[in-house]
């Protein structure tokens, strides 16, 4: 049987939603206040997106969600506030984290990764996050066709971007970065498991091994990163 690339497309994002379930079951949730006494950890970065050195003081490792709002947030508000305070003393790297039950969460994670791909993670993270609004309501507006408009803006994306349009979509319609995105989730169910955490939280963060659950304010990292810098 003969399927166009849309369908190969979509067809990838529903394995993908069967691929989040299982990790799921491992306790993600978007925010807990559960009194939390986490083991400090060890996590395999491999060749994640990162900015800032790498023999650098300080490395926070985040799993996200390009559909979530609180992650987002952080993208937006804290995040540039460390990179700009901490300069080369701090390493920060990402790893995906969608959860089965965002839209079109698993998606946006394999668009990334294509962009990743093309050396042009970066912008590509903030172009997500900054019209994650938009994407959600694509969803929202038209239920039945919302996952090939999502698909069409991710695409959009890349050409503003001024990437190469053919491999980047040719990188989305095969789902050539399902495995990379399911290594992220793999190490996030492991991360917990390591940390013996009571739930797996998003955004969640290790700075230097030590977890730190949810969007909070730059105060907070800072307290912790400045923590770290001094142990050093």
């Amino acid at each position: 049987m003969c399927f166009s690339r849309r369908q190969s497309a979509l067809a990838s994002l529903v394995t993908a939603i069967a691929i989040g379930a299982a990790v799921a079951s491992a306790g993600c949730g978007s925010s807990s206040n559960a009194p939390l006494t986490p083991k400090s950890i060890t996590i395999e970065t491999g060749t994640n997106p990162s900015q800032g050195p790498a023999d650098a003081k300080v490395t926070i490792v985040e799993f996200s969600d390009f559909q979530n709002p609180q992650c987002g947030a952080f993208a937006q508000q804290t995040l540039p506030q460390i990179l700009a305070n901490y300069g080369d003393k701090v390493r920060f790297v990402f790893m995906n984290f969608p959860p089965y039950f965002d839209a079109y969460a698993q998606k946006a994670a394999e668009a990334g990764e294509c962009a990743h791909a093309q050396q042009s993670f970066w912008p590509y993270h903030d172009l997500l996050f900054q019209n994650q609004q938009n994407l959600t309501g694509l969803l929202t507006s038209d239920p039945t066709a919302g996952v090939a408009k999502v698909v069409d803006a991710l695409e959009s994306y890349a050409a503003q971007l001024g990437l190469d349009t053919a491999e980047f979509n040719d990188c989305l319609y095969y789902g050539k970065m399902v495995t990379a995105v399911e290594a992220d989730t793999a190490a996030a169910s492991k991360a917990a498991d390591d940390a013996a955490l009571p739930s797996f939280g998003l955004p969640s963060f290790f700075i230097n091994g030590n977890y730190l659950q949810g969007s909070k304010p730059y105060d907070v990292f800072r307290q912790m990163i400045d923590l770290a810098l001094a142990a050093k």
